[in-house]
């Protein structure tokens, strides 16, 4: 079990989360990940999706099916019929028009009902009351004044400044993965090793079930399980500075129904797995998205030295041009029409954002990758009422980050002496590496 959780950072915590835990490298290889199974690893597959956005908006069958990858068995649920979303009109209908392209549909995944109840599968009123109810603790003042201060400064000084005597590096497991396991997990209350292992375990107890014996999820799952009763049993007695501290004083308030309480134990254990799973896993390849981009595009990297405002930019530019999730599932609920192409209810559709944020009907030059292009919103994070919770702590992981490299290393260049990294995967993309030259 989880050892008792430190209040605050100290030395000695960080120095056991610098550890070179062989779990980095098992757990963070975008070819190795459990969502990207069937997927031929030396292929992009941008060009594709974006054809088929330019062939039609609507499109039967699954992104999968469409793009000749083999589907896996059961992931989402018991068979359905499908379609796929692929123009930006198309991908907006389906965010918005909640309650018809319902995102309930979650809830057939085996993988996420082991997380518990979710703003991920919910509708309506459930979904903004429950939704509200840790809003505060995400919102960019928030971010900015407890998050980065408390967690993301330090964690990334710490990454950064054990580099600093070496002359190379894979950014992608000394950095990109480990700062945002590290910011969620420390925030729930975990130090020390207990941030990879929680991390480790969440992981065998849910998506990587399939690979494992019934007796191994179960003990995976009842690990986690126990960590988090003790951690919320510590919190409610002694109230630390921390997420979950947060979580229990949260309170869900209705006041058109009169409706107010505190947020249920599953509940609390909800949001703190979807933080570890959504927080440690999109942001640690978008940030690695991001930094190579900037290699890749040198003038915006110089630019960025010079002005450190445009830090913000290059990580949304990086969102709308290379997401590492560009599909979400929904569920039509009833029979309906998208672009002149019906949809019967009952139908698994996929809304392929990835192919949306290259539609040239809303972007200029997409394929380009321009962090002064004209602000427009991008659907890199979601759209709509389920767009990302946390999408202001995984923009200031990445802009701490980048301006950290900037700081000691902004003459780092991408290393000549290392294969090329290249772009991977298909539903959890990401660079096969980071492997830059620091001086």
């Amino acid at each position: 079990m989880a050892t008792c959780p430190m209040r605050g950072g100290n030395s000695a915590a960080l120095a056991s989360l610098m550890s070179d835990n062989p779990r980095y490298a098992e757990m963070f290889d975008v070819n190795k990940e459990n969502a990207n199974a069937g997927v031929d690893n030396n292929r992009d597959y941008t060009d594709d999706m974006n054809a088929l956005r330019e062939a039609a908006p609507v499109h039967k069958g699954s992104l999968r099916e469409l793009l000749g990858v083999p589907e896996i068995a059961h992931s989402m649920g018991p068979p359905r019929d499908a379609m796929t979303f692929f123009s930006w009109r198309a991908c907006e209908i389906g965010f918005r028009e909640n309650l018809l392209f319902s995102s309930e549909g979650y809830n057939e995944s085996p993988g996420v009902r082991t997380i518990g109840p979710t703003i991920l599968s919910m509708v309506g009123k459930p979904h903004k009351r429950l939704r509200s109810a840790a809003q505060p603790l995400f919102k960019r003042p928030k971010v900015i004044d407890w998050w980065n201060r408390r967690w993301i400064e330090e964690t990334v000084d710490a990454l950064l400044d054990r580099l600093l005597d070496e002359q190379a590096t894979d950014l992608n497991t000394q950095l990109c993965a480990r700062l945002p396991m590290a910011t969620v997990t420390r925030a729930i209350g975990l130090e020390g090793e207990d941030v990879i292992e929680f991390r480790y375990q969440l992981n065998r107890a849910t998506f990587g079930a399939a690979k494992l014996g019934p007796q191994e999820a179960a003990a995976s799952r009842a690990w986690v399980d126990q960590t988090l009763r003790d951690l919320i049993a510590e919190n409610t007695r002694n109230p630390g500075d921390n997420l979950i501290t947060g979580l229990i004083a949260s309170e869900i308030v209705d006041e058109e129904d009169g409706f107010k309480r505190k947020l249920t134990e599953d509940e609390i254990f909800g949001y703190c797995k979807l933080a570890i799973f959504a927080g440690g896993g999109t942001t640690w390849r978008q940030l690695g998205i991001t930094i190579d981009a900037l290699m890749n595009h040198r003038h915006f990297w110089e630019a960025c030295a010079k002005d450190r405002s445009l830090v913000e930019l290059a990580v949304e530019e990086s969102l709308r041009w290379r997401c590492t999730d560009p599909m979400m599932p929904r569920l039509c609920v009833e029979d309906t029409d998208v672009e002149g192409v019906p949809v019967p209810a009952g139908t698994r559709v996929f809304l392929c954002f990835g192919a949306a944020n290259h539609d040239p009907a809303v972007f200029e030059n997409p394929l380009e990758y321009d962090i002064f292009r004209k602000k427009q919103a991008n659907m890199g994070f979601g759209y709509g009422p389920h767009r990302c919770l946390g999408i202001e702590v995984a923009r200031q992981e990445m802009i701490v980050a980048i301006n950290g490299l900037l700081d000691r290393f902004p003459n780092m260049t991408l290393d000549p002496a290392m294969p090329k990294p290249e772009y991977r995967g298909l539903e959890h993309r990401g660079m096969t590496a980071v492997t830059v030259r620091l001086k």
